[in-house]
């Protein structure tokens, strides 16, 4: 989309001049809990596709493959971090709701941490899986595929490290125990 010669009524300005980065800041950290949040979503369906398979598939051995330690572990691991990751993203929501989404801390942490986590999960369903979580057989590589956008989406994590975590720990006003009490973690 192009717009050449375009004017736009000053009754249309959102915001007032000089206010467009914290804007755009805003509207990304928005959309960071929902990735967060969409990370645990795909990592629950790695985990349902990987123990199905693990339960069912004996992969010409005795017993079902969850029978063995390493399957099990691995499962447990993977349930661990989902649980982990769940909790982060409500509290990054509730977080973000309480401060009236002036507080950006928590929601630009669990878009990085979940993000980066789902693709380790998933990963490690597959590696769980095997070669057949490429065939028709599981819907891992799909999934994959779709966990694989989420660290560079929405101005990708070292953006947004950079750019709102970074510069947030700069600040003279940092109070690093604000998110855990829902204040702001800078002082406005």
């Amino acid at each position: 989309m192009e717009f050449n010669d375009v004017h736009v009524p000053l009754s249309n300005l959102i915001g007032r001049p000089g206010d467009g980065l914290n804007l755009t800041k805003s509207a990304f950290s928005w959309t960071c809990s929902s990735i967060g949040a969409a990370a645990v979503g795909k990592m629950r369906a790695a985990f349902e596709l990987a123990y199905d398979f693990a339960k069912n598939e004996k992969r010409s051995g005795p017993v079902p493959v969850l029978e063995y330690q390493n399957a099990g572990y691995m499962l447990a691991d993977i349930k661990t971090r989902i649980e982990a990751g769940r909790y982060f993203a409500w509290k990054a929501a509730d977080h973000f709701d309480k401060t009236g989404g002036m507080d950006r801390e928590l929601s630009n942490m669990v878009k990085i941490y979940n993000s980066e986590l789902s693709v380790q999960t998933v990963y490690d369903a597959m590696r769980l899986v095997g070669v057949d979580s490429y065939g028709d057989r599981t819907k891992l590589g799909p999934i994959m595929q779709d966990v694989l956008c989420f660290p560079v989406y929405d101005g990708g994590n070292m953006g947004v490290r950079r750019r709102h975590l970074h510069e947030m720990l700069l600040n003279p006003t940092y109070d690093h125990l604000a998110a855990a009490e829902n204040r702001n973690s800078v002082a406005l």
